[in-house]
């Protein structure tokens, strides 16, 4: 679950909903001198449904002692590593090169995948992630014979990967801060092409108004529109949170992506 505070409301995202968004951001990348996604039908697959693990999960609606969701990152690692097992499999399921992104995707928050930047680990944790890590870079070792990698495919292969890290950071963060907050950044600098050149970091910024800028604008629509469902849900009735996560017709989180 995503979680933030707009006004005296709490927003709530589910998890599949955010990875969806990433999957359009997919679809529509590849305005120069960003380079189109290939192999494209199972890349946005893999941009679509990298966050299936979060189901089992965000559907049981676990709540802290004061009613709120946990949001993701609140999750202890331990408790979420067998979901994410379980979820990229079912995506190697449907589609193994989508596979191969999701297993990159969660094992690359511990491990590096060509120099991108992991995650700190707490001691306590070390056992459960090493055990996870070397489960998927297994995974990753059977895939690649599977899918016939050669030297292009590799290459293709990390700039999917990096590009899929991009689309899941503005997602992400158009669902963690919202249009009011000021948020704006620069993203790691990576390859816009599979055959070199260099390497461009990617700005956003968030304006009121549902606008999100993007530079270099890498999506082949301008302006680009999408809706993100949530859930907004009073913060003084949070007693009522089940309830409404069940039964309450769900709003939704409107972006415009624009040049800079």
């Amino acid at each position: 679950m995503i979680l933030r505070e707009e006004g005296d409301q709490l927003v709530l995202v589910r998890q599949v909903d955010h990875s969806m968004l990433s999957g359009w951001l997919a679809a529509a990348w590849g305005a120069g001198p960003w380079e189109r996604p290939e192999p494209y039908q199972s890349c946005v697959v893999g941009a679509r449904l990298h966050d299936l693990i979060w189901v089992p999960w965000d559907e049981a609606l676990p709540r802290r002692p004061d009613g709120r969701p946990y949001n993701f990152f609140e999750v202890a690692r331990p408790l979420i590593v067998p979901y994410q097992r379980r979820g990229i499999d079912a995506v190697e399921a449907l589609d193994a090169y989508a596979g191969m992104l999701a297993s990159l995707h969660f094992s690359g928050f511990y491990h590096s995948h060509w120099g991108w930047e992991p995650l700190s680990v707490d001691d306590q944790d070390r056992e459960v992630v090493a055990e996870h890590v070397d489960h998927e870079l297994d995974r990753q070792r059977r895939l690649r014979v599977t899918l016939g990698l050669d030297q292009l495919g590799e290459r293709r292969l990390e700039c999917n990967y990096k590009w899929l890290q991009l689309w899941d950071r503005i997602s992400l963060h158009i669902c963690l801060f919202g249009f009011d907050s000021g948020y704006e950044a620069e993203y790691p600098s990576v390859q816009a092409r599979v055959d070199g050149g260099e390497k461009l970091p990617l700005r956003i910024r968030l304006d009121p108004g549902g606008i999100c800028l993007l530079d270099p604008y890498p999506l082949e629509v301008e302006p680009y529109r999408a809706r993100i469902p949530c859930l907004r849900a009073p913060l003084a009735e949070l007693d009522s949170l089940e309830r409404r996560w069940r039964a309450t017709g769900w709003d939704a989180m409107e972006v415009t992506f624009r040049s800079a």
